[in-house]
C-alpha cells in the first residue's frame, strides 16, 4: 500500500518550527596541547632577500617529537629573524599572541605543500621534474626547501631569488625549489578554519511514510562524509540499503524497529586540517605547571606544525515518528485518521527539554494513511 504525506495542522506545524530551531552541529577542536622536543636534519641552503637587502638562510628540516610518543612531525620556520633553541621543549600556543602574519596564506602553504603532498608529486605538480638520481631523502630535502620557502614569503616577507636559489644546486634543486615555491606563492586560496565545519539534516518536515519508512531526509556536511547510526530503527538509502556513510546532499530513509516511536540518529565527520598549530620554546618549569611566567624561553625561533590535526563534527537527532494504523473501515468505508494530539504534545514538550541541552533535535512527523481504492 502506497502512502502519502498528511500534513500536521496548523499548530504542530508552528510547534515543529520552533523545535527545529536548534540548527547544524559545528566542530569541536581538541583542547589538549601539544608538547615536545625539537630535532633537526640537514637541509638546503637559500638565497634570497630580506627588506630589499640579500639575506640567506639553511632550510634544515625540522620536526617536532610530543612527549610520550615516538612519532615526529614535521615543522616550519615561521621567525627566519630568530634563531631556533634546539635546547628546550615546545608547546603549542596561540596565533594571535605569537605576531606571526599571513595565517590564511600559511595555511593554504601547509595544505598543499610537503607533507601533505607527497615530495616527488609536489615537485612534479609544480612543474619541475625529480632527479633520477636523488634518493628519497633529498627528494624530500627539495619538498621541504620549497615549502618553507614559501611559508617565510607569508609570515616574514622573504623572498626567494629566482636566479641560483640553492647554493650548490646545480643537479637539478634550482629549478625544483624555486618551482614549488612558486608553485606554493602565486593564487593561494583559503582553507576552511573546523570552527565553520557543520552537519545537519534537512527534509523532517517535508518527509513522508511510504512502504514502511519514513523519508527521504537529507545529509548536509562541509566537513567531508558523514557516518551514521541509529538507535530504535535502521537508516536505509534509497535503494534499501544499509545508509552508514553520505556525503552532503545524499538522503536516507528511516524505518522504526518494530514497536518503537522514536529514533536517535547519530553522525559524525572527520576531517584533517592546518589550522595554525603554532609552537613556541618554553621550559621544563612551565609545562609542569610550576612556572611563575610560563611560555618563556627566551628569543626563540616560532614553529608550525605542518601535518593537520584531527577533528570530528559530531551530530545527534531524535525524530519522533507515528506511522499511520493499520486500515479499519468506517461506516463510510474511509479509512480513520489517527489521533494525533497526545502524543504530539508528550514529543513537543520532550522536543523542548533535549533543546535546552543544546545537543539534540527532536523532528515531529504525523502520518495517516491515504483513502483505500
Amino acid at each position: 500500500m502506497r502512502l502519502k504525506t498528511f500534513r500536521t495542522p496548523l499548530a504542530a506545524t508552528a510547534a515543529l518550527a520552533a523545535v527545529l530551531t536548534g540548527g547544524p552541529a559545528l566542530a569541536q577542536e581538541e583542547a589538549e596541547p601539544v608538547s615536545g622536543d625539537i630535532v633537526t636534519a640537514p637541509g638546503l641552503e637559500l638565497r634570497g632577500r630580506l627588506d630589499g637587502e640579500r639575506f640567506d638562510v639553511w632550510a634544515n628540516v625540522l620536526g617536532l617529537t610530543p612527549h610520550g610518543t615516538e612519532e615526529t612531525l614535521v615543522v616550519y620556520c615561521i621567525d627566519i629573524r630568530t634563531p631556533l633553541d634546539t635546547g628546550s621543549p615546545y608547546t603549542e600556543g596561540d596565533w594571535e599572541e605569537s605576531g606571526v602574519a599571513n595565517l590564511e596564506a600559511v595555511r593554504w602553504v601547509l595544505f598543499n605543500g610537503y607533507p601533505n603532498a607527497a615530495a616527488a608529486d609536489l615537485v612534479e605538480d609544480a612543474g619541475a621534474e625529480v632527479n633520477p638520481d636523488w634518493s628519497d631523502e633529498e627528494v624530500a630535502e627539495v619538498a621541504y626547501a620549497g615549502t618553507q620557502a614559501a611559508v617565510w614569503h607569508f609570515t616574514d616577507g622573504w623572498e626567494l631569488l629566482a636566479d641560483n636559489p640553492v647554493k650548490g644546486g646545480n643537479d637539478g634543486e634550482d629549478e625544483a625549489v624555486l618551482a614549488v615555491y612558486e608553485h606554493l606563492t602565486e593564487d593561494t586560496g583559503r582553507v576552511p578554519d573546523p570552527s565553520e565545519f557543520t552537519v545537519d539534516l534537512e527534509g523532517a518536515e517535508e518527509a513522508g511514510y511510504e512502504d514502511g519508512r519514513f523519508g527521504p531526509y537529507t545529509v548536509r556536511s562541509n566537513a567531508g562524509p558523514v557516518e551514521l547510526t541509529a538507535e530504535g530503527g535502521r537508516l536505509e538509502t534509497a535503494d534499501g540499503d544499509e545508509a552508514a556513510s553520505l556525503e552532503d546532499g545524499e538522503e536516507f530513509w528511516i524505518v522504526l524497529d518494530e514497536g518503537a516511536e522514536d529514533i536517535t540518529v547519530r553522525g559524525t565527520a572527520a576531517y584533517d586540517l592546518p589550522v595554525g598549530r603554532v609552537f613556541l620554546a618554553t621550559t621544563d618549569e612551565s609545562l609542569s605547571g610550576d612556572a611563575v611566567n610560563p611560555m618563556t624561553s627566551g628569543d626563540s625561533q616560532k614553529l608550525i606544525l605542518a601535518q593537520p590535526r584531527e577533528g570530528e563534527v559530531p551530530a545527534e537527532w531524535r525524530f519522533a515518528l507515528d506511522a499511520p494504523p493499520s486500515e479499519r473501515p468506517s461506516e463510510s468505508g474511509q479509512a480513520q485518521l489517527p489521533s494525533t494530539g497526545a502524543s504530539l504534545t508528550v514529543a513537543f514538550a520532550a522536543g523542548l527539554a533535549l533543546l535546552i541541552g543544546g545537543l539534540t533535535v527532536i523532528a515531529l512527523g504525523r502520518r495517516r494513511k491515504a483513502s483505500a481504492h
